[in-house]
């Protein structure tokens, strides 16, 4: 037995030097369980995420992509903000729309996505980003270089949760649901956004999208959308399919959907869960619909 503890040590250690503290904190939890990880490998298969230099070749799909911070690197201030109206359905043109963070005093896309907004005639906005305290901050910094956004903010036409990354998660459901509550109560145009307005507001969009009859292909192509736009994936390649289909199916897996059913219906079922009344949902489709 001592023999054997000796042996997993060694092996925790040759992890740490070579594959970083992640692969080692990994490898020294599996001592705990016998040698063995949570998924049951033997503790000599843990690897860590391939490095950038590794050839092509060699690295799995969603490990290949990069994004910049460069402008030029992007076609236009649209694609670098990953800026654009969500469309599918009976989504009203010019309703609603999504990007990445403009509140932010520190990411390069914020004054694009703000000047964005401004040509869109954005009227209210639900940050998924920042804590309410962290948006006064920003707002009131000299640093903010997204005036139109602060306009919105000062005018009470915005209202920011820090969600986490997880819609089945509880703070995410309650979150949502106020700022929800909130867009029945204001003006469209609406941006939604998060950090990099991909995956929070991504789900949000896929939510309302979906509760205004969008099909599943109209989803998985605004979804897709910012893996154009942040990667340059092309759309049908390889990486494009696996990241967008595991995108859509684990927000499929969030509201419980499956093929038996509407998109639409379990939207509902969804926004009722997380607390909205059917006539706060009404309300959203008022005030989404082309024929609302």
């Amino acid at each position: 037995m001592l023999k054997k503890l000796l042996l997993l040590c060694a092996a925790a250690l040759t992890l740490a030097v070579n594959e970083g503290p992640f692969a080692a904190g990994r490898g020294l939890a599996a001592l705990k369980d016998g040698g063995r990880n949570p998924h049951d490998r033997p503790l000599e298969s843990l690897r860590a995420m391939p490095a950038v230099s590794e050839k092509e070749g060699s690295a799995e799909p969603h490990e290949r992509l990069r994004a910049t911070d460069v402008r030029g690197d992007y076609d236009s201030d649209a694609v670098f903000a990953n800026f654009r109206e969500v469309r599918g359905g009976r989504l009203r043109r010019g309703s609603l729309y999504r990007s990445s963070i403009p509140s932010s005093t520190e990411r390069p896309r914020a004054p694009y996505a703000d000047q964005l907004a401004r040509e869109a005639g954005i009227r209210t906005v639900l940050n998924l980003a920042n804590s309410p305290e962290r948006l006064k901050k920003n707002m009131e910094s000299p640093a903010c270089r997204s005036p139109y956004y602060r306009m919105l903010w000062r005018g009470g036409n915005v209202i920011a949760r820090a969600l986490p990354a997880a819609p089945e998660h509880a703070t995410f459901r309650a979150g949502l649901a106020e700022e929800l509550r909130f867009m029945t109560k204001r003006p469209a145009p609406y941006l939604v956004h998060c950090a990099e307005g991909k995956d929070r507001a991504g789900f949000v969009s896929f939510l309302l999208a979906a509760l205004l009859d969008a099909s599943l292909n109209e989803l998985k192509d605004d979804y897709g959308q910012s893996f154009v736009n942040y990667y340059h994936l092309k759309r049908g390649e390889p990486r494009y399919v696996t990241h967008v289909d595991d995108g859509i199916e684990s927000f499929c897996r969030a509201i419980a959907w499956t093929p038996k059913e509407p998109l639409r219906r379990v939207a509902e079922r969804y926004l009722r869960g997380i607390g909205l009344t059917v006539a706060e949902i009404e309300t959203l489709k008022r005030r989404l619909a082309h024929d609302g």
